[in-house]
Formats: structure tokens, C-alpha cells, sequence
């Protein structure tokens, strides 16, 4: 048979139990919290009151809520899904019990003793998988051995279905409120994500492939294989436009995916791309370099972290760079060992300050990132500092500089930025927003409130500018761009804060000489390398 193409149109979003496959349920302990907590009382909610549901989204400012939009499926259909994941997840439902029971034994019997008594009433499902510790306040608590949480029964690779669509589907619920339902535009196929298939396909963007062999791989059916056969075509892709010696070159493709080029190589920053033929003008994954010698994610948050855009990256990419969690903590999972559990083979850990080479002339540093977790102990996070032929770039996605004495400390060791890139989501969801379900104790109204998942605002981020001498300022990672309103549920508007705050922050810089604009659905930059330093 003729190899063929697989079309620059396709969508591939992974799914676990039939919900958006984002990372806090991905891990199988803050995965199963977020089941029992946020997704089954979505689903038991919907059954019980359908209408309920629907008149809350006639309503386009209660988009990103917890609103399940069925679209042409039914109310018997949610049942049924409510029904298969109590079957079908129940490992991760005793994970979650089990985690609420070993707190309890600790709560009640770890009152500053030796610890060695109460490992025999670790519940099942966790034994084996975590150390029990005190802090040096003598508070006790746990924390997990990620890599075997990975090989138990809770990771449930049984639950990983790829849902295929021909084009971006148009109007899509927020996935993080709707489980994306099967319909006949979807081509579902229950394949672990770490299969090595997958690549197999994902590569036929770039080179033809025996569509049929793949079918059968993917153990398909006759119907599902002629839809399969239909997402592809004969058509070459084409060939990214490449970096004149000598230059440094930024494409920003949308939210907080940028990427910094030079002839030698390049280094690919929080990717979240989207895909051709949606009807917006962007860069989308047809635009990115055949080879991608670094992919680095800033830190654990769904728009910074996409499994949908990686799992079609993962031949492509030479190394992912990931921040360094704290070791087992219940809130800092370990993208290192949750992308290993994914099928990649390339990942490394940068602690503050430390360096990883991407290509000649070309590295990475990973600084300090404070701010936008609520004050939770999270380490998960870093502010890339991408240096490309003597430039640099900083890239401060969603921090909040309340510290000022640290980019001091920072600006002492790195020099001045040749462009600073900042998000300005100055407002930010409440705390319950993503961490509710994984909270031992319940939040009063006031914490809840106050501790906001924020960025910075224009005068923090002009502050900032300053202090490391940015010759020019980008506000990004927004999530204003239209193709991902169903995964950031927003979308560009004039009169909101945070645009509003990128116009103050274009002022500010122009009062002192230097450059500010707002990053919106594509850009183009260019440097040139920079003189050598005396």
C-alpha cells in the first residue's frame, strides 16, 4: 500500500477515564484525590440536575466552571460513564480512601515517637510506597515513592484512550468541567500513552507511513480503521523556514509557548501548540523544527504542561528539562518520573541555577520561581533563562516578584536580559481552584480567597524589568488565545485586568526608553548575535 501523511489537521487529545488527561490526574495519588473530589461529584451532580447544569453555561462567564456540557450525548450517557469509572478506577478510589486513612493514623498516634510501630497499619495501598517523617516542628506526615506509585494498580493505563478528530472540534466544553463524551466524530482508541505505536504515528507528520500496518498495531477494527485511513493524506508536509547563521530567532505560538532558534539549534519553551485548519492564524505544530533539541516546562500547571502536544513531540525532542520537585510531597509531583511513565526516555531535572546544554551556543539555566501556588510548598517550578549566542531571555511565566531581594541576587550571577517575557494573570483562581482536592483540612472562605494561583501586575513586572536590566519586555502566557479557551478557559477581552495591566505595563517601559507589547497568537522576532564581551 501507497505510505502516506498523517494530516496537519489531526487532534490527538489523551484521556483518562474519559477527562482531559491533565497532570494533577495523570500522577496516581493527586490523580486519585482529584477523581473522588472534583470529577465523580461533577458526574453525580449532572444526573441528579441537568438542567442545573445547562443554565449555568447559557451563561459564556460560567464557561470555566465546574458545568458539565454533554454535547449530543444524554443524560444516560453520563450515567454510564459515572457508572464504568466507579468499575473502572477503582484502585485510584482506594488510593484516595487509603491516603485520607493513613492521615488519620498519623494525625492520631504520631505524637513526636518513633515512627517504625506504625508502618504495619500503612493501608494496603500504600504500602511499600511511602516513608513515614516528621518535620523539625515534629509534625508528622508522608511522603511517596513516586516511581512505584507509577507500577501499582493506581496509574491505570486500562483508563488511556488517544481521542482522535479529523479537525480542532469547534465549540469544545471546558475540559476541565466535561469529560469529552465519545461521538462519532471521534476516533477513540484505548492505547497507553507510553506505547511505542504512538510514535510510530506522531512521526507521520514527517514521514509516510503504512497505514494499515498501524491499524493493526493499534489493534483496530474494519470500521475504525477506515476512519483511521481517513486521517491521512498524500500531501509532503512542509519544510520550517530555517535561521540565518548568525541570528537568534523567537516565534511565539500562543499562551506561553515560545521558541528561541539558531542555526545550530533550538529550545522550546511550555509548549501548548495548536494545530492547522482551526480558522485562526497561527504557528501551529506544522511550524515547529523537525528536531527540537530542548523542550523545557516551567512548571507543573495544565497550560505549561501538555501531554496532548508532547505525545506528538516525543521523536522529535532531544531532551525535556523539567524543574526539580521536592522528593514524594502529596502537592510537588515529580514530572521527571510522571513523563518516564509516559514513555519518555530523555528528561532531566535542573535544580536553581544549575545549566543543561541544548546545542552549541545554546543553553538553559533554571532560576529561582516564586509565586502563583498559593504559598503551597511546591518546587516544581523554575523561571527559564534560555542564553542563545551571547543573548538572553527570561522567561518569568507566571511569577509574582514579592521578593524583590531575589532578582537582585539573581541579576548579580546572570547579567542584564536582552528581553524579558512575564505573564501579567494578575488576578488568578482561589486556591480550591486546582489544590481543593488535595487539602487535608478544609479552607476557610478567607484563605481560600486571598491565596490566589496570580502572576505579576505591570508595575511587579516592570519592577522586575528594571532590576534585571531587560532591553525589552514581553506580557505572554495569558491564556487569551482562541484555539485553547477549552483548556484555559479564557479568552482574549480588552476590558479585563490582565490586558488592561499589559497596556500599563507598554507605558511604563515607554517611560524609560524601553520596549513592551502584548504576545497575541503569533509573533516573529529576531536578534542578532551578540558582540563579544570585553
Amino acid at each position: 500500500m501507497q505510505k502516506r501523511h498523517l494530516r496537519a489537521s489531526v487532534v490527538a487529545q489523551p484521556l483518562l477515564h474519559r477527562w482531559y488527561a491533565w497532570p494533577y490526574l495523570l500522577a496516581p495519588h493527586t490523580g486519585a484525590l482529584n477523581l473522588r473530589e472534583r470529577l465523580l461529584p461533577i458526574l453525580r451532580n449532572y444526573v441528579m440536575s441537568p438542567a442545573l447544569h445547562r443554565n449555568a453555561l447559557a451563561d459564556p462567564a460560567r464557561y470555566g466552571g465546574p458545568f458539565l456540557n454533554p454535547g449530543s450525548a444524554g443524560t444516560a450517557d453520563v450515567q454510564a460513564l459515572l457508572d464504568a469509572t466507579l468499575r473502572d478506577a477503582q484502585a485510584r478510589l482506594t488510593l484516595a480512601d487509603d491516603i485520607d486513612r493513613l492521615r488519620a493514623l498519623l494525625a492520631e498516634r504520631a505524637t513526636g515517637g518513633p515512627l517504625e510501630s506504625l508502618y504495619p497499619e500503612v493501608p494496603e495501598s500504600l504500602r511499600g510506597c511511602v516513608e513515614l517523617v516528621y518535620d523539625t516542628a515534629n509534625h508528622p506526615s508522608f511522603r511517596f515513592f513516586e516511581s512505584l506509585l507509577y507500577r501499582s494498580p493506581a496509574f491505570e493505563e486500562h483508563g488511556q484512550t488517544l481521542s482522535l478528530t479529523a479537525a480542532p472540534p469547534r465549540d469544545q466544553p471546558f475540559v476541565y468541567g466535561s469529560p469529552v463524551l465519545p461521538s462519532p466524530e471521534r476516533l477513540d482508541i484505548g492505547v497507553p500513552f507510553s506505547a511505542a505505536v504512538w510514535d510510530d504515528v506522531f512521526a507521520a507528520r514527517l514521514q509516510p507511513v503504512d497505514t494499515r500496518e498501524l491499524a493493526e498495531r493499534l489493534g483496530l477494527d474494519a470500521a475504525a480503521t477506515a476512519g483511521f485511513d481517513a486521517l491521512f493524506h498524500d500531501e509532503t508536509p512542509r519544510t520550517p523556514d530555517p535561521v540565518p547563521d548568525g541570528q537568534v530567532r523567537m516565534r511565539y505560538f500562543g499562551h506561553a509557548t515560545v521558541l528561541v532558534e539558531t542555526s545550530a539549534g533550538c529550545v522550546l519553551l511550555d509548549p501548548l501548540v495548536g494545530y492547522s485548519d482551526d480558522g485562526h492564524e497561527h504557528f501551529a505544530l506544522a511550524d515547529l523544527p523537525h528536531h527540537i533539541d530542548a523542550v523545557v516546562i516551567s512548571h507543573f500547571h495544565s497550560d505549561h504542561f501538555s501531554l496532548e502536544t508532547l505525545l506528538q513531540l516525543r521523536t522529535r525532542i532531544g531532551t525535556i528539562v523539567v524543574p526539580r520537585a521536592s522528593g514524594g510531597t502529596l502537592q510537588d509531583p515529580s514530572l521527571k518520573v510522571m513523563l518516564e511513565a509516559l514513555g519518555f526516555r530523555r528528561v532531566v531535572e535542573l535544580g536553581e541555577l544549575d545549566i543543561h546544554r541544548a546545542a552549541e551556543g545554546l543553553d538553559v539555566m533554571g532560576l529561582p520561581f516564586i509565586g502563583e501556588h498559593a504559598d503551597l510548598d511546591i518546587r516544581t517550578k523554575m523561571v527559564p533563562l534560555v542564553r542563545a549566542l551571547g543573548r538572553s531571555f527570561m522567561f518569568a511565566t507566571d511569577i509574582t516578584p514579592i521578593e524583590p531581594a531575589l532578582y537582585d541576587r539573581v541579576r548579580d550571577i546572570v547579567g542584564e536580559v536582552d528581553a524579558l517575557f512575564v505573564g501579567l494573570e494578575c488576578v488568578g483562581a482561589s486556591l480550591s481552584w486546582l489544590y481543593g482536592p488535595l487539602m487535608e483540612a478544609k479552607l476557610t472562605r478567607e484563605q481560600n480567597q486571598s491565596r490566589r494561583l496570580k502572576g505579576s501586575d505591570a508595575a511587579m513586572a516592570d519592577r522586575l524589568a528594571q532590576q534585571v536590566g531587560a532591553r525589552h519586555v514581553y506580557a505572554y502566557a495569558m491564556g487569551l488565545e482562541p484555539w485553547l479557551k477549552h483548556l484555559t478557559g479564557s479568552e482574549f477581552d480588552a476590558d479585563s485586568e490582565p490586558v488592561r495591566q499589559s497596556g500599563l505595563l507598554e507605558e511604563l517601559c515607554r517611560r524609560r526608553s524601553v520596549g513592551s507589547e502584548l504576545l497575541y497568537r503569533q509573533a516573529e522576532r529576531m536578534w542578532p548575535a551578540a558582540e563579544p564581551r570585553s
